[in-house]
């Protein structure tokens, strides 16, 4: 690239930097869509122990009711980021190492970046003798081309029940 920028006045002089320039601005109105796609979550599909960045971590996925089964989302966060958390997790542009959140939606996989404004959010809400322990989550994820998402979901018993 910094070749072509100094030899451009006979890139310009030939008609090649025109043809480059055209190029440029045709693939510039092919990014992706500016709609974020929305993403429901209702369904706890359960969690598994594992490791975030060596250290003792907790995963739970969830997904929606309506779609299809390969469509997740993922949380992990470490056991002591969790348990001084004070019920509330918490991802801005990547700001937070022992908190993770991603999707796999429709085949595109959505992440936390610092490159772009995203965020995750997570408010955990203790049980007490009426509802088991549940999760509200927001986030604003991104994808590799830049399409963006943003997930919502109510409260989420994490009680798995029998599909």
């Amino acid at each position: 690239m910094h070749i072509l920028f100094r030899v451009s006045p006979i890139l310009i002089a030939s008609g090649l930097m025109l043809s480059i320039n055209s190029h440029a601005i045709s693939k510039s109105t092919t990014t992706p869509s500016t709609t974020p796609v929305t993403i429901e979550l209702n369904k706890y599909l359960g969690g598994t122990q594992g490791k975030l960045n060596n250290k003792s971590a907790l995963t739970f996925k969830f997904t929606n009711t309506n779609g299809s089964a390969s469509n997740t989302c993922s949380i992990i966060t470490t056991d002591n980021y969790l348990r001084h958390s004070k019920n509330r997790l918490e991802n801005i542009n990547l700001s937070e190492k022992n908190f993770y959140f991603d999707c796999l939606w429709n085949g595109t996989y959505y992440f936390l970046s610092n490159r772009v404004r995203t965020y995750a959010e997570v408010i955990i809400k203790q049980p007490d003798s009426q509802f088991p322990m549940s999760m509200h989550i927001e986030a604003k994820l991104v994808s590799l081309t830049g399409e963006q998402a943003n997930i919502i979901s109510g409260d989420i018993s994490l009680r798995r029940k029998p599909d």
